[in-house]
């Protein structure tokens, strides 16, 4: 449910990142199949890898466990998430995994970080799109 909202809320903020020139990657846990259907099922107009191994989430310092996904914060933010019309799908991939939101370059440089704390602790884009524009 949570990458469904994630990934609509990043649809709409895709034609400044394009105005921008700057490319959006997403990486998720599952199989190339499942993130085959995802972009599709879900119109996502960007780059989609996938890291089973979970690698990425490790070098990115991303939190994990079952408190971040199912804990009283996740769960109200669930609800909220509901509220707006997401439904929770057939899912794929670590399902304790949480995630995060990066702004890399120039170069290697990381000029923006957010990592999720909990399940639905999603990075405020208007900061995101501010931090790209300074």
């Amino acid at each position: 449910m949570f990458a469904r909202q994630q990934v609509a809320a990043l649809m709409k903020v895709k034609p400044v990142l394009d105005q921008l020139t700057i490319g959006l990657v997403a990486i998720g846990s599952g199989s190339p199949d499942s993130a085959r259907r995802f972009v599709q099922e879900f119109q996502f107009d960007g780059d989609m890898v996938v890291d089973p191994t979970l690698e990425a989430y490790r070098a990115f310092k991303l939190k994990r466990g079952l408190l971040e996904t199912l804990g009283p914060t996740a769960l109200l933010k669930g609800l909220g998430a509901m509220k707006k019309g997401f439904r929770q799908g057939s899912t794929d991939g670590d399902l304790w995994q949480q995630g995060g939101l990066f702004v890399i370059g120039p170069g290697e440089e990381i000029t923006f970080a957010h990592r999720d704390r909990f399940a639905g602790d999603h990075a405020d884009l208007d900061q995101v799109i501010a931090s790209l524009k300074s």
